[in-house]
């Protein structure tokens, strides 16, 4: 058989608008199809809602899932979904440099392919790129486009549809729709093409007369050509795939936020009302979104083959899911319910983030960078240090929990020293796992680079985030910092850890740890930043006030 599949047997079938709604359709089936994407194999299920998510910021677009999208995508034969306004765009520079409306944040294929002063920008940018300079702010931003329009231009031409399967096994590189196309190059018997090409058609049909039956009758013919026919033995299990789709459709790290947002409801009415069956409630609750936090990182670590924390968004999980760990050890040790409820607070902040930012928290699951393929090295030292940052966040919330009472109840010492007494604790953990960390960096260093240290951006600052809270235990130790002092320098040492954390990668955007830079969620920390020392400085003056009206007990902890 001719292979003229993509242009003969799709394109004549240009009838129906393919941004209509279909109603009947099994879009879930077509969804265990697996495709190639990225140097990694993955469920369609997956590739469609990284797809929507990079290019619209959603998961779902005006009711239709991600599978119905990349299938309207890709049957853009009527070319309506060219000019449909899904691109998202909201960096105001850019779009003033690209002349785009300043109060719209969604833009169409043919409005942004095209446009001049994005042209302009990219060009700059490529230069940047070939001297291997920094990009600005706006030229970063403006790539994230020319990749959202790559992307969505590849689906529409069916060149990002590699689920062609290479016979010679899941490594190999699979092929495209498109090479349907041509006259050679694929693997297959002509009969086995054939068939493949008739039920392909069949598909086309039924989507584009929106024949629900003759669609959801064509799809599981489809897989099944793929994954016995063409694919000779090398094809993921079902099993595999299903896994992650359950993973796609679960969303974890979301039930986790809503379980630990009832925790933190019921543990404060507990706090104010002291009804002990709240207390139960509110604990059951928080572990229980625990327990679901971990299933969720489970999977992700079966999924991705490796302990997922090589990018911003696996490591905000990982250290929310660490800090509220780290608060129940403290919790049974104390049996203080405010230490939970505190560390609720930032789980709830990082994971709420992690599931609203694609654009800055990238939640794609992506093949290791070769420097970290060392699952050895990258599981001790990226584990160990990472997790630091959680007892480091622990210690954070209850330092905020003391700046609060500085703020409303400065008199309360008893109080104050209980939580610092458990913030100490904290910041015990955090001391040992980030020398720990920052030790076996060191080594993996010399194995990955061959120099134990290099003064790199990413080993400086982490080396400053300890020397911080080394110089907090110290002045603790020595006297020199009493109640409101410790408390205050506690919270502000954590800016030392989101430099480490956030501002090498996602500021300085230099250095060997290039595996981890990103964009975005400046003015997130910005605010922060800016809340927390307001909140430092508030504390201050309520205790200055205090202090020159009451006679208070300064020490740092209860007297035993």
């Amino acid at each position: 058989m001719n292979r003229l599949l993509f242009f003969i047997i799709l394109f004549p079938l240009v009838i129906f608008g393919s941004v209509e709604d279909r109603p009947g359709f099994n879009f879930e089936s077509l969804g265990q199809i697996a495709i190639q994407h990225r140097g990694r194999i993955k469920p369609l299920d997956t590739f469609a809602s990284e797809s929507l998510q990079f290019v619209t910021g959603k998961k779902s677009w005006k009711g239709k899932g991600a599978v119905e999208c990349l299938v309207g995508w890709l049957f853009n034969f009527d070319r309506e979904w060219e000019n449909e306004e899904i691109i998202r765009v909201t960096y105001k520079p850019l779009k003033a440099e690209m002349g785009l409306g300043d109060d719209k944040n969604y833009f169409s294929f043919n409005q942004l392919q095209d446009n001049e002063g994005l042209k302009r920008i990219l060009k700059s940018a490529a230069t940047k790129s070939r001297n291997r300079e920094r990009l600005s702010d706006l030229e970063k931003k403006a790539v994230t486009v020319e990749n959202q329009l790559g992307l969505i231009g590849e689906i529409f031409t069916g060149q990002a549809f590699a689920i062609l399967p290479n016979p010679e096994g899941i490594s190999a590189s699979w092929y495209p729709i498109t090479n349907l196309n041509t006259q050679g190059g694929l693997p297959y018997a002509s009969d086995v093409t054939e068939r493949f090409a008739i039920t392909l058609k069949e598909s086309v049909e039924a989507f584009l007369n929106k024949n629900a039956q003759g669609w959801n009758a064509s799809v599981p013919r489809l897989i099944s050509m793929l994954s016995e026919d063409m694919a000779k033995g090398s094809y993921p299990e079902k099993s595999v795939l299903k896994r992650e789709i359950h993973y796609n459709r679960l969303r974890p790290f979301r039930v986790s936020w809503g379980l630990y947002t009832v925790g933190f409801i019921f543990l404060m009415v507990f706090i104010v009302g002291k009804r002990k069956m709240f207390q139960n409630l509110g604990l059951g609750a928080v572990i229980l979104g625990l327990l679901v936090h971990t299933y969720g990182f489970t999977l992700r670590c079966l999924i991705a083959g490796r302990p997922p924390v090589t990018n911003m968004y696996e490591s905000v999980i990982w250290v929310t899911w660490g800090c509220v760990l780290f608060s129940l050890f403290v919790w049974m040790a104390y049996k203080n319910s405010v230490v939970p409820t505190a560390a609720t607070v930032f789980s709830i902040v990082g994971l709420v983030l992690a599931d609203n930012l694609p654009f800055v928290l990238d939640p794609s699951i992506n093949p290791l960078e070769p420097v970290l393929r060392s699952n050895y090295w990258l599981t001790i030292h990226v584990l160990t240090i990472t997790l630091s940052y959680a007892a480091f966040a622990l210690s954070l919330c209850l330092g905020n929990v003391v700046m609060g009472y500085y703020v409303f109840r400065p008199t309360s010492t008893t109080h104050i020293q209980n939580y610092s007494l458990y913030m100490y604790r904290a910041m015990q953990i955090g001391v040992v796992l980030l020398a720990a960390g920052t030790i076996l960096g060191g080594v993996w260093a010399d194995y990955s680079w061959g120099r134990f240290w290099g003064w790199d951006p990413k080993e400086v600052w982490a080396l400053i985030a300890l020397l911080f809270y080394l110089a907090v235990l110290h002045g603790r130790f020595t006297g020199w910092l009493k109640g409101f002092g410790f408390a205050a320098t506690t919270v502000i040492s954590f800016l030392g850890v989101l430099m480490a954390w956030y501002g090498v990668n996602f500021v300085l955007g230099v250095g060997l740890h290039s595996y981890g830079f990103g964009s975005g969620g400046m003015g997130w920390v910005s605010s922060y930043v800016a809340l927390q020392l307001g909140f430092i400085i508030l504390g201050y003056k309520n205790y200055k006030k205090a202090l020159s009206s009451h006679s208070l007990d300064t020490s740092i902890f209860p007297k035993s």
